[in-house]
C-alpha cells in the first residue's frame, strides 16, 4: 500500500459514484429516480433536476475525484498511525 495508490482509489470509488449519477442525468432518468427516492422516506423532494450539462458534469466528476483523493490519502495516513 502507497500513498499514491490508495489516493487515486479513493478518488475512482467517489467520482465512479458521481459517474453514475451523470449517467442518469443524461439519459433522463435523474428526476425519476430522486423523486422515488424521497417518497420511500416519505418526504416531498424541495429539488429539481436542471437539464444535463457536460462541463459541469465534468466539473461535478473532477471535483469528486480530487475529495476522493484527498480522503483516500487521508486513510492511508491513519491506517499507517495505527499499523506499523
Amino acid at each position: 500500500m502507497n500513498l499514491l495508490r490508495t489516493s487515486i482509489i479513493g478518488g475512482i470509488c467517489l467520482s465512479s459514484l458521481h459517474f453514475f449519477w451523470v449517467i442518469l442525468l443524461a439519459i433522463g432518468w435523474a428526476q425519476p429516480l430522486m423523486d422515488f427516492i424521497f417518497k420511500l422516506h416519505m418526504l416531498n423532494s424541495p429539488f429539481q433536476v436542471q437539464v444535463f450539462n457536460p462541463l459541469l458534469a465534468l466539473g461535478l466528476l473532477g471535483a469528486t475525484f480530487l475529495i476522493g483523493c484527498f480522503y483516500g490519502a487521508l486513510f492511508y495516513f491513519i491506517r499507517r498511525q495505527f499499523i506499523k
